[in-house]
């Protein structure tokens, strides 16, 4: 009698939890079905295929040689694509691949700039979405490679540090699993916003562009699947943050990626592959040392890059507790030096530890 009464609790339980969940699935799925069912017939068709190459051709059919008009459509089908994402996200990455394709035609970003704004945004927010990364994580990166060449056209710095924002954030979020192809998006990611333009225009993001990196080059795994990108991206992160305009934006920030930048060329690997770069490193950050301008956002600037510097030039990713140090330098620092208790610092917290003692101010 017991375990009929259970059997009818749970039974009842199932029953409402499940009428408690349809109504949001009907409505994720009636509004994805509305998304696409606004598009014009033939492009909802190459749409729901899942197919990129066909619904290029179908924006392109539709617009007929007209530029503006591929920008309408394509903002059309990236809409579309977001809405898509929940409930089909192998098909939104697809059409997210077409739109951003087709206004990365000159004309198209000419005639349709705002257009062309939408679409590299809408895109940004699908492929960094872990929905898409754990459908496809490949074609989330390729859509994110092929997004942040159009931003980087558009000339428009802050639209430019959003699209690169959530590259970089993707790539890290691949690096477990595909090293190779995160060290690239982050470079692509780190170029994009390395000019002095963006930095002033978009501080903020590019400090956490420059952040995300340095975390990902500091992986034994991307050392040795990709050492030259990885020095690469050292050294462009080090001369970012070396930037006041960012600097300023997050003093403890600045000097984390400055730490893992040069943990980074340290590696066995990198310095074989890129001897040069150590050298880069050293000097970008003994002149970031001497800096008048970044000693005024942070009093203890000289002393923590000096203890940076301190470090040995070598050391060993091949474990993963190697993967921790590299990850967190003052791992690395304890096992050479005897570094202070940092204390607390009083501006922007960061996601890691700050490695070095001194509050900046």
């Amino acid at each position: 009698m017991t375990r009929s009464i259970r059997a009818a609790l749970f039974a009842g339980a199932a029953m409402t939890l499940g009428m408690a969940f349809t109504p949001v699935q009907q409505a994720m799925a009636q509004q994805s079905t509305q998304a696409v069912s606004s598009l014009p017939p033939a492009l909802r068709a190459a749409v729901q295929t899942g197919n990129t190459p066909a619904i290029q051709q179908a924006i392109q059919t539709l617009s007929a040689g007209n530029a503006q008009q591929a920008g309408v459509l394509s903002g059309a089908v990236i809409r579309a694509a977001e809405q898509l994402l929940a409930t089909n996200p192998q098909a939104a990455i697809a059409a997210a691949a077409a739109a951003v394709e087709v206004v990365r035609n000159t004309g198209v970003q000419t005639s349709a700039p705002q257009q062309t704004e939408a679409v590299v945004t809408t895109a940004a927010r699908i492929f960094v979405n872990p929905t898409a990364i754990a459908a496809n994580s490949t074609a989330a990166s390729s859509l994110a490679t092929a997004t942040l060449s159009v931003a980087q056209a558009s000339q428009n710095a802050t639209v430019l540090a959003t699209v690169a924002t959530a590259a970089v954030s993707t790539a890290e979020r691949i690096v477990q699993t595909n090293p190779a192809a995160a060290v690239q998006l982050a470079a692509q990611a780190v170029q994009s916003v390395s000019s002095t333009s963006t930095a002033q225009a978009a501080p903020s993001q590019v400090s956490q562009v420059a952040t995300t990196a340095a975390r990902i080059i500091v992986q034994p795994e991307a050392a040795r699947v990709a050492p030259q990108t990885v020095a690469s991206v050292a050294v462009n992160v080090t001369q970012i943050v070396s930037n006041p305009a960012v600097y300023q934006a997050a003093p403890s920030a600045a000097i984390q990626v400055m730490a893992s930048a040069y943990t980074a060329v340290s590696q066995p690997t990198v310095q074989a592959a890129a001897p040069q770069a150590t050298t880069t490193v050293v000097s970008t950050l003994t002149a970031a040392s001497n800096n008048t301008t970044l000693t005024q956002s942070n009093s203890s600037n000289p002393a923590q890059i000096n203890q940076i510097l301190a470090r040995p030039a070598t050391t060993t990713t091949t474990t993963p507790q190697a993967t921790q140090t590299a990850q967190q330098p003052q791992a690395t620092t304890q096992q050479q030096t005897t570094p202070t208790t940092p204390t607390a610092p009083t501006n922007q917290p960061v996601e890691e530890t700050p490695i070095l003692t001194g509050s900046p101010t």
